[in-house]
């Protein structure tokens, strides 16, 4: 697919419905060799996974401050200097102006550029926060853990007759999405919800995906550092109830 039209390409690090990891390495390097750029969406991964942004040789990389634990509103993004050196501002205001005269204006430099009127200081003072907490507690100890809860939902969900996990590569993250037949997710999620179970149901704005597949949505169970072994026993428990009433 990539060809001399190509241009850019973006990619999520790892897939918000069923949690694979992509090899996004690999595809950086397959797309540089053929002179394209590309962009790395790493919401999904940041708060997952150690990721060097110079290692990958990523051109440029995102991700978003509220599922690292900070406040919302405020995301990062990173690219290579070059390449920002190119792009023109994309919004106007204070602080990424240079020189402004009515024959002509300058812009500042880097990141100023891009950084127009006020920013939001308590979400970033917030988000440095959030990112210092976590590497306290490290990177490595979360990802690791979270390996472990899913080891476990996993091996509990899958021994439930009828229900069929979506996305079951052995080098994902700690998301099982899964699907029951006869049973429409969203009944599922919101009788869950009653039994005090917090899971995301629908296309999980990947449409694409899900007609690729041959289905409308699925229940999707996120498990992060914060969360035990003891709270997927309590949701396996209410799934079980929960499909006794819908079945």
């Amino acid at each position: 697919m990539v060809n001399q039209r190509t241009k850019l390409i973006a990619i999520a690090y790892i897939s918000n419905v069923m949690g694979v990891i992509n090899p996004v390495a690999e595809i950086i390097e397959l797309a540089h060799s053929k002179g394209v750029k590309v962009l790395i969406d790493g919401a999904q991964a940041t708060p997952h996974t150690l990721v060097d942004v110079q290692e990958l040789d990523a051109d440029f990389f995102v991700f978003s401050g509220h599922k690292m634990y900070g406040p919302t509103g405020i995301g990062v993004l990173y690219g290579k200097k070059e390449l920002l050196e190119q792009m023109p501002p994309y919004q106007y205001g204070g602080e990424m102006i240079d020189q402004v005269s009515f024959e002509e204006t300058t812009f500042n430099e880097l990141p100023f550029k891009f950084e127009a009127g006020t920013p939001m200081i308590a979400e970033i003072i917030g988000l440095s926060v959030a990112i210092d907490y976590m590497q306290e507690i490290g990177i490595q100890n979360i990802a690791d853990y979270e390996h472990e809860l899913l080891e476990y939902a996993n091996s509990k969900i899958a021994s439930i007759d009828g229900v069929k996990i979506i996305g079951t590569s052995a080098n994902k993250a700690s998301v099982i999405s899964f699907i029951v037949e006869g049973v429409h997710h969203y009944d599922l999620g919101s009788l869950l919800d009653q039994y005090g179970v917090a899971v995301r149901t629908g296309n999980h704005c990947a449409q694409p995906l899900m007609t690729r597949m041959g289905i409308n949505g699925t229940v999707r169970a996120s498990f992060a550092f914060y969360n035990t072994k003891q709270e997927i026993d309590i949701f396996v428990e209410a799934l079980i109830k929960t499909l006794n009433m819908l079945r």
